[in-house]
């Protein structure tokens, strides 16, 4: 569905196995919808059941995955406070993504393949959220793309 093309442009590169990409089982998608007291976006839950425990090198070091998501959403939140951010995420944020302890990403729960925002802990503060990504499957294909390039620089350097 919002995923597919992304999927088959993954498997379609070589370097790649399948057996890297470790899925959310259905109830473990289940559970974090009741964590949450609202259903996920589907092309998220796309994202879970691909590769939502893991997806190898792709993504590696950065707090994306199942076994992070409980507790990133309350640090983006201790981030915005320590920054003394003038605003706070909105009420229907889920926070998905968050590097480092600096920087995150979210979405809002309420569209099915939803834009993305960023924060990025900087001098001077930021005042608001950025859009970084029209949709959850825009962000996933470049990234994914970004990762591929860097692998392929990595395994065949000019």
């Amino acid at each position: 569905m919002y995923l597919d093309h992304v999927i088959k442009r993954a498997t379609s590169v070589p370097y790649f196995s399948p057996n890297e990409f470790i899925p959310c089982t259905i109830d473990e998608v289940l559970a974090l919808e009741q964590f949450l007291g609202s259903p996920l976006p589907r092309a998220y839950r796309e994202f879970l059941l691909w590769m939502g425990h893991s997806g190898g090198k792709f993504l590696q070091g950065t707090d994306c995955f199942y076994s992070d998501l409980f507790l990133i959403q309350e640090g983006a939140k201790e981030l915005l406070e320590e920054d003394k951010f003038s605003g706070q995420l909105p009420e229907n944020a889920f926070v998905f993504y968050m590097h480092q302890g600096y920087q995150f990403q979210f979405f809002l729960l309420n569209e099915e393949d939803p834009p993305v925002y960023f924060y990025l802990e900087e001098r001077p503060i930021r005042t608001s959220f950025v859009k970084l990504y029209s949709s959850f499957s825009e962000f996933l294909s470049i990234e994914l793309e970004g990762h591929i390039k860097s692998e392929a620089y990595r395994i065949f350097p000019s």
